[in-house]
């Protein structure tokens, strides 16, 4: 079972580079407002945001790939499912991002005081280059996953 983050209030996820947490005002994201995937620079590093929609995320760290829970009954099929499109076809290429060090995703509107008393997922990241790709994936008719993976050395 992966960890969840149940939502966002505005429908944006931030990834943050941790050094710049104290300085976050919930605001930086606005400029992307209802890209499904999108990024940005601030204080000379690159921010991914995920967006579109509230729905839960989760971070699973050997796939390198956040996957939002669009419908399912729960997640039991989810890593077995990204591994399965790990090679499929059909993957929308996004942006390349700049990427290395230590992460939190939370929700992108939330300053840095209202992130200490939250829910965030930790991410960890080698230094480099990332393509995000997107895809969604129906493992069965009554689950359905958005999935949005890091490939690294792309770019």
């Amino acid at each position: 079972m992966a960890v969840w983050l149940d939502g966002t209030d505005f429908a944006r996820y931030a990834l943050i580079p941790e050094e710049l947490l104290p300085v976050w005002e919930g605001t930086e994201a606005d400029q992307v407002i209802g890209a499904y995937v999108s990024g940005f620079r601030l204080a000379g590093r690159d921010v991914l945001t995920l967006g579109g929609e509230p729905l839960p995320v989760a971070w699973l760290a050997e796939e390198l790939t956040f996957a939002r829970w669009c419908y399912a009954d729960d997640d039991t099929g989810l890593v077995r499912a990204v591994r399965g499109a790990a090679a499929a076809g059909g993957w929308e290429d996004g942006l390349s991002l700049e990427l290395g060090g230590r992460y939190v995703l939370t929700d992108a509107s939330y300053e840095a005081d209202r992130m200490l008393g939250s829910e965030v997922l930790r991410v960890e990241l080698d230094p480099g280059r990332y393509r995000v790709q997107s895809l969604v994936v129906e493992p069965d008719p009554d689950t359905q996953f958005m999935l949005e993976r890091l490939v690294p050395g792309s770019g």
